[in-house]
């Protein structure tokens, strides 16, 4: 497909990106810096042997040591490539902080002009100025070399701690893919019970919510299943570890003059270079084209997981970094001199910003006005990048912002073409099938399969409603067979309950036209989710337990598998309802499912409900004799219903699969079902799919 193709061109772009990651500053060029630091202990006339702003603006308009410094680099390499490179780095130097615009056409003169006066050092060329070009103390020299050069690969360590950060992503990414192709594909038996009831099911915190029923109300969900949480502390264990061996540097050092000095460079270093390498793991996890989402299989609710923690520790690391700079300043006098640097006023608005992206993004302010959150989100992420961008023009490592700016845009050209593909501008249909539930269907794109299971991002245009919800999108899960065959036919179907914000305003639409039906235009953005075809036959009985509207995800999932799954394992769906009107609007799935020999429970949880069947349900008669409705005048008791499957698939030798979706209650507590009913041991496999509409 056309967009797997971008896709591929993006991690393309991506990698060559990360692969221009290098540092302008010291480490840039070992030779050239030992040769600054070695000659500036003689005397250029320039009043100083430091290397601020002003002793540079000298030396860099002083021919002798332009012409002394271009020989030293030439002389201590036979390497025409490190040569040049340190000739540019002293270029680079010169234009930085004396503001000497030099090409490397100019520093091979400087360095052919040099060479005709060059004479050996004296020690009176430590005190008085130098009019000539001079030759290397060998000796000496080598010795800056040598401290230069450990400096160098003490910042190469830390990058490549930084480096391993990514590829503990790219490892569980490797491994969960493999497991998602084989269970797509292949088929083969890869994990067993005692994984599933030790890890993958169980919940963090499912301990606590269910001693603690009231718990649930304070931080409702979704939770991480404790293999999430493993791989999250094995990561932070990681950081750690690396952040906190390593250091082997020794006194004297030609720049790191104090012990003192040394470790709060070397741990800025280890801690910055860090958080850097951890730029991109954040936007990938955290944007909706994530590559990984289909070939993992893992959902957007564990990448977002996944991006919230990488998001905390780099800003932990970020920070330290910070702290160690400003006590540094401080400490030597010089924060105000400091302050008034661009690059430093840059590296206090991208920690504020860091720090603002973590803080406003909990889940209480999320629920509340999310549409505000996403938009600061958003706002806060262009400015992040735009800050580290100059705050690190001067120093080095762009291709990790480069990397950032190239996940934005290839998400956001991602969006157009999946939104172009779909359809564009395209007229959709909206029925109002009461209880605030509303069915939009558009027609198939031409371009585009949308599989059942995977899920699109819809907006809503129209110039009588308010300027910003055109801007707004919300993902759905869409109901999809290909050309001609199901229920739909040529259609896409969406149902979806009307909430605050946009939702509520097109029932309110609805409402107001006395209409069963009216037409809406909208673009749709998809498809998102688990997008791979199974192939592999599913030898497996298929049990769907939902709740509310979560019966259209599970619904889709069931029709995912039924596609390959064997006949005789069998599919059960058991809807719970707080109001039987609810059959009316899914009817015509529910009538589908019956047609594949699934059987249908309907959990009537109102307690008069069935009584007043007659003015409320208003469906097909012949459906309510197939459908087994039961009234429990309670919500249902998930841990029997569980067990009850769980024995009757035992009874049969047959693996059982649960798809569950519904609020994020009723997932913890069918979560919290199954993992009880799997304490004890069982003689077929049991798995669980859990589909969230939060994350």
């Amino acid at each position: 497909m056309r967009v797997q193709n971008l896709r591929l061109l993006a991690l393309a772009v991506f990698s060559f990106a990360v692969t221009c990651v290098r540092g302008l500053e010291l480490i840039d060029s070992s030779l050239a810096s030992a040769c600054i630091y070695y000659e500036k202990t003689f005397d250029w006339g320039c009043h100083s042997h430091g290397n601020g702003a002003a002793a540079y603006r000298c030396r860099c308009g002083n021919v002798n040591w332009l012409g002394t410094i271009t020989n030293c680099i030439a002389n201590n390499t036979k390497s025409l490539r490190l040569r040049n490179h340190g000739f540019r780095h002293v270029a680079r130097r010169c234009y930085e902080k004396g503001d000497f615009n030099y090409t490397l056409a100019d520093m091979q003169r400087f360095y052919a002009n040099g060479t005709g006066y060059l004479r050996d050092p004296t020690t009176a060329d430590l005190s008085s100025p130098v009019f000539t070009t001079l030759r290397v103390n060998q000796t000496e020299f080598d010795w800056y070399y040598k401290k230069m050069k450990d400096l160098t690969f003490s910042v190469q360590r830390s990058q490549w701690f930084g480096w391993g950060l990514v590829f503990f992503w790219a490892t569980i990414i490797a491994v969960t893919t493999l497991f998602n192709f084989n269970e797509k594909f292949v088929g083969l038996k890869l994990t067993d019970n005692w994984l599933a009831r030790s890890l993958m099911i169980p919940s963090l915190f499912e301990n606590m919510t269910q001693r603690y029923p009231r718990l649930r109300a304070i931080s409702p969900g979704p939770h991480p299943n404790r293999l999430q949480a493993l791989v999250v502390t094995a990561f932070v264990i990681q950081t750690i570890i690396t952040v906190g061996v390593g250091y082997e540097m020794k006194l004297p050092h030609p720049y790191l003059t104090t012990r003192w000095f040394m470790n709060l460079d070397l741990v800025s270093y280890r801690v910055d270079l860090m958080a850097l390498s951890l730029f991109p793991v954040i936007y990938f996890f955290g944007i909706r084209n994530n590559p990984f989402i289909p070939l993992t299989g893992m959902s957007y609710t564990t990448f977002s997981y996944f991006h919230k923690w990488c998001a905390y520790v780099c800003v932990v690391l970020a920070f330290i970094h910070s702290i160690i700079w400003t006590v540094y300043a401080r400490h030597d006098g010089g924060y105000k001199m400091w302050a008034m640097d661009s690059y430093w006023q840059y590296g206090i608005a991208a920690m504020t910003l860091m720090a603002l992206l973590v803080f406003h993004s909990f889940k209480l302010l999320r629920d509340k006005i999310y549409e505000v959150f996403l938009f600061f989100h958003q706002m806060m992420n262009i400015f992040f990048i735009v800050c580290m961008y100059y705050h690190l023009n001067k120093l080095g490592w762009l291709g990790w912002v480069w990397s950032m700016a190239g996940i934005l845009c290839f998400d956001r050209a991602a969006r157009i073409v999946r939104i172009i593909l779909s359809g564009g501008l395209q007229k959709s249909t909206l029925t109002d099938c009461g209880s605030g539930v509303i069915k939009l269907t558009v027609m198939n794109p031409r371009f585009l399969t949308y599989r059942p299971g995977s899920y699109a991002f819809i907006y809503f245009m129209s110039p009588q409603d308010p300027w910003y919800y055109p801007w707004q999108s919300h993902p759905f899960t869409v109901l999809s067979t290909a050309k001609g065959k199901g229920i739909h036919g040529n259609e896409m179907a969406v149902y979806f309950k009307a909430q605050k914000g946009v939702t509520g305003h097109m029932l309110y639409k609805l409402l107001r036209s006395g209409e069963e039906s009216i037409n809406i235009r909208v673009m749709v953005e998809g498809p998102y989710g688990d997008t791979l075809p199974q192939i592999a036959k599913v030898n497996r009985r298929i049990v769907g337990v939902a709740a509310g509207l979560g019966v259209t995800a599970v619904y889709a999932q069931i029709l995912h598998l039924l596609e390959a799954q064997v006949p005789e394992m069998g599919c059960k769906l058991y809807w719970a309802v707080n109001d039987l009107s609810h059959v009316s609007w899914f009817e015509e799935e529910l009538k589908w499912l019956l047609s594949q020999k699934c059987q249908i429970t309907i959990l009537c949880t109102s307690p008069k409900e069935l009584e007043e069947t007659g003015s409320s349900f208003n469906t097909d008669n012949k459906l309510l004799e197939i459908l087994d409705v039961r009234s429990l005048f309670a919500r249902p008791d998930l841990r029997a219903l569980v067990s009850e499957e769980v024995k009757e698939a035992s009874d049969q030798s047959k693996d059982l699969t649960f798809i569950s979706c519904g609020p994020s209650t009723f997932n913890i507590d069918f979560r919290a079902s199954v993992s009880n009913t799997l304490r004890q041991k069982q003689s077929i496999d049991v798995a669980l799919k859990e589909e969230s509409f939060v994350w």
